[in-house]
């Protein structure tokens, strides 16, 4: 955390150790400046004092910084030794009044558990008692100062105060004696050295305590014996604690960490101010004690401050300041809640609410979204929670509603309606799995029909509104606060449950039951959720057919519950026909439209009623039945109505002519001169008494009513169609095909007037009608074509003609081809600005015209190239592809055109045209958009061009990818992505690989196939060493260093994607041979490049070295870090049945537990079969206790 702006950022885990009382100060001279001088001066003073000059080899010393050697030289050739200890004491005497301030600082930060003072300091002065003694008494500083070989040992419990590391001198006024100074270079080899006390004080130290540098440089001599002993002892022991040194930046952060950084020292720097250059240094350390002696009220004060901010206002050290005030304090939740205004706090600090327990991030959003019910960004917050499955969430909203209603009732009704939400959104997709197959066991419980009804019928979904909704301040409706459906979700593997034991009886009966009862539930949820009203009902609508019907296809809501109740009647009738009644007739008594529907299909089952109950039935029902729901009206009358009696075909006869003719009698509704209203009515009678037609005979009146509707209505002078029962119909997904009816008609010179007149019609398919006949007719086009002049007008149906030209002569037949032939033939004499104006689809002609056999005229190149020049370049934006735009340009296509006539020659054996080349040299000069493309084919094949003129590739193109511009990036990401360069093409570019390896911003294949260049240079040095390479194994090397995470990791996986590629019994000598040796030769040392990616393609490495897989493992062992995916993809160690564990189970084992030790957190399905083979292979690794805990990480399926 950072106290001030200038100030050092000091590690959490540092702040928390100060809070535990386990940091050890180690204070060097700086303190205590500039009361007292630094040792430079000091030995400047002492040499001044015993009156002698600094001789070569003493000069020599101070010059490097080697201050106790110049005083160990100059001790020794005194004849009193002492004088060098003697005028130290007098020189760093302390002052009459000094300045403890700094001193009292470290003092407050330098407490144990227990509230001791402790910490360890190499100067001499009592700077530190002076500061003890006023914050105490002077008796308890002398008591807490110890110095030399007295000081207390770490971890002891007398192992606290104020301890003189390198000795102390007397203080009179504290009644403090001196005693014996490490001053000299002897004296620091005595104490470090031969006999090694300080050595094993700070090493003891180190493993019991977290140590903090302060008033010391990297160069300073106690830093350099002091770290060189921890150095040392940290490559041996993993116990020791972390090591940090307080410093100046000096404007260079780099620059000023990397000495302490050499020394296993974690720098925390500060930037000069102005006047007082370790000010912030110094007020951050005096706030860093103010947290610490109070740590409670600076939390509170950082959540009441930070959370009351914008996120986006926030810092990273206000969000870091956050996270760690809330860690492992849950009684700071309420304080944070109070002042949170902005809920993506809540993200931020979900890891340490995490830690509260699963249910902790639901009740502190609940008691959240109580503080503001009527807060919209707070219902859209919690909408975003519940879509995310949040544990418990619906549980803590309803225990927070009830505490704390809000205000208004339809706000209530809001939060209740998310609260239930919220409590059906966790479904585990595994779970209709699993359900599946019990329901396929002849004994089937009720809770899993209750289970397989929920999984079938929707829940309530509740989304934000739109973007850009306008919404009223004060909501009158739910829709005015969110956006509320009914949603199912589509799990196929319960669509044919009916097909198993579920569907027969007697399970059958009581699926139905609860099936209607989850109905029934979920409409009362959505009239609850206004999704039904007086005059609506979005349920209904939802649903085309309540029997399965391909008009359901593709939708939700209701559809798979009513499917799942018309599908389980016929085989619940045949076990039950009676309750199945009581069932259907209750579906009549409610209210609401589907079940209406559900009712009218039931009377379609004469197992359920006579022709006679169902056909008075309908004729009796409510109004909104009998005239809304079409399909199920006729469903009825073709089932039943044929064996019903005259009387009732009568009345039901009689209320369509009766009631019909009256319908929307109060409508008063005309757009655009249509009366929809009388349109709506004849056509609702049209369809009833239509119906009734079909199976009974109409009555007189009835038959008149008809006849007069048809004579009036001529598109209902006819049968009922199936779409005619539907709201509404769709055609379901198709793809756009032209009409070419009309021009396959027409006569050739009359086809344009048909395409122009089609490409302006209404329907998109004959707008498409040109293009399409094109590629169903080409000879027929061409004819149409050559029927007009070629005038500029004509280019554009011309440009649609020539992009038909496939890409392969195996896929045109010779008509078309020549077709082709001749249109290149007319289109040669064409004047130029019409040349101009399909010189697009030209150049791609002329790109594939070897390959279908096209001869074009030795003219044509140029013409195209200076059409192609025209064309003005399109914004980049973001992108980056370059390779991509050439392949769909006019001058990529021709640059192409131009390298393929250019390699045939050569390929046959004739001298390249010097024509050619010219063009060539021209093409890669031009400084126009179709330059830039003819630069990016010429790039993608570099090794080519070299290969054909070295001269063209060196003198013109290399200066346009060497360019350091956004055009030289993508040429070079051309070069590296696409070639694969020969020797010399390598050697002479080089420079430029390397660049563009370094720059590349690829993934994946693509990353791979860049790092390739590098792989291929270092296998390729082992393979032929006699034959020098481009890429030398240093420069690759250091390229990799160089480049991203992405090519790294594609460089081993392309050296395992070359190893498979080799014969099994290949693989383990090109492995020793060639790949191992290249690894380690390109391969970085540094832990720094160790990462999960590269992790795992290691492990897919050592899987292809074949029969040297030991080999493998124990090179690449060094290379693999714990993995961090929280799935771990172990399938190349197990393939072909687990034979790498089989045939070599300790080196499986190696590598598999170098991978996934602790901490590894991730589990995979494969461990528990690796190590089945691994201890079927070596029994006695059965008891390893890495397969012991490996086994922690397996998941059986």
């Amino acid at each position: 955390m950072i106290f001030t702006p200038l100030g050092p950022d000091f590690p959490e885990d540092l702040i928390n150790d100060l809070l535990e009382g386990s940091v050890v100060f180690l204070c060097g001279a700086g303190v205590s400046a500039p009361q007292l001088p630094t040792f430079a001066n000091l030995v400047r003073r002492v040499y001044e004092s015993v009156g002698e000059e600094r001789n070569g080899a003493e000069e020599h010393a101070f010059a490097v910084g080697r201050y106790e050697e110049a005083l160990g030289a100059l001790s020794r050739r005194l004849v009193r030794a002492d004088d060098v200890i003697d005028a130290t004491a007098e020189i760093l005497q302390v002052p009459a009044e000094p300045d403890i301030a700094h001193h009292a600082v470290i003092l407050r930060l330098s407490s144990d558990s227990v509230g001791r003072p402790a910490l360890v300091t190499t100067n001499f002065d009592t700077f530190f008692e002076r500061a003890l003694m006023l914050s105490h008494t002077p008796e308890f500083a002398a008591e807490e100062s110890a110095a030399g070989q007295d000081i207390p040992a770490p971890g002891s419990s007398r192992f606290h105060g104020i301890v003189h590391l390198h000795g102390r001198l007397a203080d009179p006024e504290l009644g403090l004696s001196q005693t014996e100074l490490v001053l000299t270079s002897a004296q620091y080899g005595e104490a470090y050295l031969r006999a090694g006390w300080a050595a094993r004080f700070l090493f003891d130290l180190t493993r019991c305590r977290t140590l903090v540098l302060v008033g010391y440089t990297a160069s300073d001599a106690p830093v350099r014996y002091i770290l060189t002993v921890l150095e040392g002892d940290r490559e041996r022991f993993s116990d020791l604690r972390k090591v940090y040194a307080l410093g100046s930046a000096n404007g260079n952060a780099e620059a000023a960490a990397a000495p302490w950084q050499s020394l296993a020292v974690e720098p925390l720097l500060f930037q000069p101010a102005e006047g007082d250059e370790y000010a912030p240094l110094w007020t951050s350390l005096g706030q860093l004690a103010d947290l610490v002696e109070n740590p409670d009220a600076w939390r509170r004060e950082t959540i009441a401050r930070v959370a009351a901010k914008a996120v986006t206002n926030a810092d990273d050290h206000d969000k870091r300041s956050l996270k760690w005030s809330l860690t492992g304090r849950s009684d700071l939740v309420e304080l944070f809640i109070d002042h949170c205004v902005d809920p993506e706090w809540f993200e931020i600090v979900s890891t340490e609410v995490k830690s509260f327990g699963n249910r902790a991030m639901a009740w502190m959003l609940a008691r959240w979204f109580g503080r503001e019910w009527t807060d919209r960004q707070r219902f859209a917050t919690a909408i975003k929670y519940v879509n995310l499955d949040l544990a418990c969430l619906a549980e803590a909203l309803w225990v927070e509603l009830d505490r704390n209603r809000p205000d208004g009732a339809l706000w209530e009704k809001a939060w209740r309606l998310l609260a239930e939400s919220a409590a059906e959104q966790s479904r585990d997709n595994l779970d209709e799995f699993r359900l599946r197959h019990r329901l396929a066991r002849p004994f089937i419980p009720e809770t899993d029909l209750v289970r397989l009804v929920a999984a079938t019928g929707p829940r309530l979904q509740i989304d934000a509104g739109f973007r850009g909704d306008e919404l009223p301040e004060v909501p009158d409706k739910l829709s005015d606060i969110a956006r509320f459906s009914m949603e199912a979700e589509r799990y196929d593997v319960l669509r044919d449950v009916l097909a198993s034991p579920v569907g027969q009886a007697p399970n059958v009966v009581r699926l139905l039951q609860c099936a209607s009862e989850r109905l029934i539930s979920r409409l009362r949820t959505a009239r609850d959720a206004e999704l039904i009203g007086d005059t609506f009902d979005t349920t209904d609508w939802g649903v085309p057919s309540v029997t399965r019907h391909r008009q359901n296809a593709h939708r939700g809501g209701f559809v798979h519950l009513t499917e799942l109740i018309t599908g389980a009647l016929p085989a619940a009738i045949q076990a039950d026909a009676a309750t199945v009644r009581r069932l259907v007739s209750q579906w009549a008594d409610e209210d609401f439209n589907l079940l209406t529907r559900l009712w009218m299909h039931g009377l379609t089952h004469a197992a359920l009623y006579s022709p006679d109950e169902a056909i008075n039935g309908l004729a009796t029902c409510n109004a909104k039945a009998f005239w809304s729901f079409a399909q199920e009206f006729v469903s009825v009358t073709r089932a039943q109505l044929a064996s019903a009696s005259a009387g009732s075909i009568a009345r039901l006869i009689g209320r369509v002519t009766s009631e019909g003719p009256l319908r929307y009698g109060d409508a008063q509704e005309v757009q655009a001169d249509v009366d929809w209203p009388a349109r709506a009515r004849d056509r609702d009678i049209w369809l009833r008494l239509t119906a009734i037609s079909e199976h009974a005979q109409l009555h007189e009146a009835a038959v008149f009513l008809l006849e007069e509707i048809r004579g009036r209505r001529e598109y209902l002078a006819r049968e009922i169609d199936e779409r005619d029962q539907f709201r509404g119909w769709s055609s379901g997904v198709r793809s756009v095909r032209g009409k070419t009816a009309r021009l396959l008609s027409a006569e050739p010179s009359e086809r344009l007037s048909v395409a122009d007149e089609l490409e302006v019609s209404h329907d998109i398919e004959e707008r498409e009608g040109w293009p399409e006949y094109c590629r169903e007719d080409p000879a027929g086009a061409f004819a149409a074509l050559l029927a007009r002049p070629l005038d500029l007008a004509l280019a554009p149906r011309w440009n649609t003609w020539l992009q038909i030209l496939p890409y392969g002569g195996e896929e045109a037949n010779q008509e078309t081809i020549a077709a082709f032939q001749q249109a290149i033939d007319v289109l040669d004499g064409a004047m130029p600005d019409f040349f101009a104006a399909v010189s697009g689809p030209l150049a791609s002609i002329a790109e594939r015209a070897t390959r279908l056999g096209l001869n074009l005229p030795g003219t044509w190149w140029d013409r195209l190239w200076g059409a192609a020049e025209t064309e003005q370049a399109p914004d980049w934006g973001d992108e980056w592809e370059l390779y991509d735009r050439v392949i769909n340009s006019a001058g990529g296509a021709l640059a192409e055109a131009l390298l393929q006539s250019l390699s045939d020659q050569r390929q046959s054996g004739q001298d390249l045209r010097a024509k050619d080349l010219a063009r060539l040299e021209h093409m890669i000069a031009s400084e126009t958009y179709a330059g830039t493309m003819g630069r990016g084919a010429c790039a993608r094949y570099l090794g080519f061009v070299f290969s054909i003129s070295p001269q063209v590739a060196n003198g013109r193109l290399r200066h346009y990818l060497a360019a350091e511009d956004d055009s030289g990036l993508r040429l070079r990401a051309v070069l590296v992505e696409y070639n694969s360069f020969t020797i010399d093409a390598e050697t002479a570019f080089s420079d430029l690989i390397l660049q563009g390896i370094r720059e590349s911003k690829q993934k994946d294949v693509s990353a791979a196939n860049a790092a390739s260049h590098l792989v291929r240079a270092v296998v390729a040095s082992f393979d032929n060493p006699d034959v020098p390479r481009g890429i030398t194994g240093q420069q690759a090397r250091q390229t990799l260093r160089s480049a991203s995470n992405e090519i790294r990791t594609g460089a081993i996986t392309i050296m395992a994607n070359w190893l498979e590629e080799l014969d099994e019994a290949e693989r383990g000598t090109a492995w020793k041979n060639l790949y191992g040796p290249a690894f380690a030769a390109l391969w970085p040392r540094d832990r720094a490049y160790l990462s999960n990616d590269v992790s795992k393609e290691i492990l897919s490495l050592a899987a292809a070295a074949g029969d040297a897989f030991q080999t493998a493992v124990a090179a690449l062992l060094p290379y693999v870090s714990v993995l961090s995916d929280d799935w771990i993809n172990l399938h190349d160690l197990t393939r072909h049945d687990n034979q790498l564990a089989a045939a070599d189970p300790g080196s499986t084992l190696d590598i598999l537990w170098a991978a996934c030790r602790p901490p590894c957190i991730g589990r995979s399905s494969d461990i528990n079969p690796l190590l089945d083979a691994i201890v079927t292979a070596n029994p006695a690794l059965a008891i390893d206790r890495r397969v012991q805990k490996l086994r922690l990480r397996a998941v059986n399926y």
